[in-house]
């Protein structure tokens, strides 16, 4: 759990140290006051990267040269302090326990987060790349290798486009066997992992909504697997070579929220959508927890502004079963009845500023 966070320079938050409990915390306070700023500092410090934006200048507060997060993160009885920098030109330093970290992903493994945030719809709405970013998100956790896996396969798809592209490959049928075999280890891989997502959502949607009967995930693998990848590669070869880029496989693949049987998308009110997206976040974690050493922390940005009363309630009850969760809201009644009478630590946000309640 993180026990401790500091942060300096995060958008308005020029200096913020804070103490979290196990249970649910609850920051309440005006549009613009830095409610979601703090989730987002949580956010660089587990991820290495802001949920709202790509770039560095929004992120870092004006007139300085970096933002920094600072968290301390207990495992049992072990603590452990890790932090980030984040600077101007887009650079970034990580450390953990007092040494560099070489990848951004290592933070991660000491700080998992699952991010309730509905504003980010396109995963149900949008293009296929975050929901293979969901995907793999919880495979990152779930499955031991996966990441060195998945670098191995970017890698070679990056290395075949970029000679298809140039003209220079006489025979790419090496690279073609490369990418084949990491491939469908990968599809392998993400598979059952769709599998286990599919069960869950099953049992949970239910549970927060009438509205989410019958709703399921459906995973395509990025090409017809009625035939190897191998066969699809060497069947698109040519076309490949016209192109300039390599048109199957696991870079193409995607998990659809259908319900029955027909995109979610074309079927559910928006409202709907925002509590599918939810539901398939809650499953997320349950799968990261069941796995993973270091349960996750929740990020949950304004539910009460998103879903009615009713369905905010039914998330929270799920949320509450013992898990370490931060919420934001503008208004501190909401967040009171949506939690439910529990214990909560209430915080109020003004100008950046964050005090006891």
């Amino acid at each position: 759990m993180l026990e401790h966070i500091t942060i300096e320079g995060v958008r308005n938050l020029t200096h913020v140290q804070m103490s979290l409990p196990a249970g649910a915390t609850a920051l309440y306070g005006a549009n613009g006051s830095g409610k979601t700023s703090f989730l987002e500092a949580i956010h660089l410090l587990g991820v290495g990267r802001s949920f709202r934006t790509h770039q560095s200048k929004p992120v870092i507060q004006r007139d300085m040269q970096h933002c920094r997060v600072v968290g301390r993160v207990r495992r049992g009885d072990l603590s452990v302090v890790m932090g980030l920098e984040k600077h101007l030109d887009g650079g970034v330093k990580a450390r953990v326990a007092g040494e560099n970290v070489a990848s951004l992903s290592e933070l991660a493994l000491h700080l998992p987060l699952v991010l309730l945030d509905t504003e980010g719809l396109g995963i149900v709405t949008g293009p296929p790349e975050g929901r293979r970013r969901l995907l793999d998100g919880t495979l990152f956790h779930v499955e031991h290798g996966f990441l060195s896996l998945w670098k191995r396969y970017a890698l070679a798809v990056r290395q075949r486009n970029s000679g298809l592209r140039r003209g220079i490959l006489d025979s790419d049928k090496a690279w073609r066997q490369k990418i084949a075999e990491t491939g469908t280890l990968l599809t392998q891989q993400r598979a059952e992992i769709a599998t286990k997502l599919a069960d869950e959502l099953a049992r949970l949607a239910p549970a927060l909504s009438d509205d989410l009967v019958g709703l399921e995930v459906v995973f395509r693998a990025g090409w017809d697997r009625k035939e190897s990848l191998f066969e699809a590669l060497e069947r698109t070869a040519d076309s490949d070579t016209a192109q300039g880029f390599t048109q199957v496989g696991p870079h193409r693949a995607d998990l659809r929220l259908m319900q029955n049987g027909v995109l979610a998308a074309e079927v559910l009110s928006r409202g709907q959508l925002k509590l599918a997206l939810v539901a398939l976040k809650l499953v997320q974690g349950r799968l990261i927890e069941s796995a993973s050493a270091v349960p996750p922390l929740y990020l949950v940005d304004d539910l009460p502004a998103e879903l009615d009363q009713t369905h905010c309630a039914s998330v929270c009850e799920e949320l509450g079963r013992g898990r370490q969760v931060i919420l934001t809201a503008v208004d501190r009644g909401s967040l009171e009845a949506a939690w439910g009478g529990s214990p909560l630590n209430l915080f109020h946000v003004e100008q950046g500023q964050v005090q006891p309640a």
